[in-house]
């Protein structure tokens, strides 16, 4: 399983779908190009693009109409 805090759990990440290598090889960049920051809604450290703010944990729970 492939996970990060930008977005979340990955899919396509199995050796049997057919764009594995193609997802795989995404993940690996965003991967490189996180650095780690402070998640300004639960203020945990966590790696995230330089542009995100937000971690996705976070975002998910404002989709779900939480309020900070």
């Amino acid at each position: 399983m492939y996970y990060d805090d930008n977005f979340g759990c990955w899919t396509g990440t199995d050796p049997n779908d057919p764009d594995y290598e193609e997802n795989v090889a995404f993940y690996r960049k965003v991967q490189d190009e996180s650095v780690w920051k402070e998640c300004s809604r639960c203020l945990n450290q966590v790696k995230l693009r330089p542009e995100y703010g937000i971690c996705n944990s976070c975002c998910e729970l404002e989709e779900r109409g939480y309020q900070f």
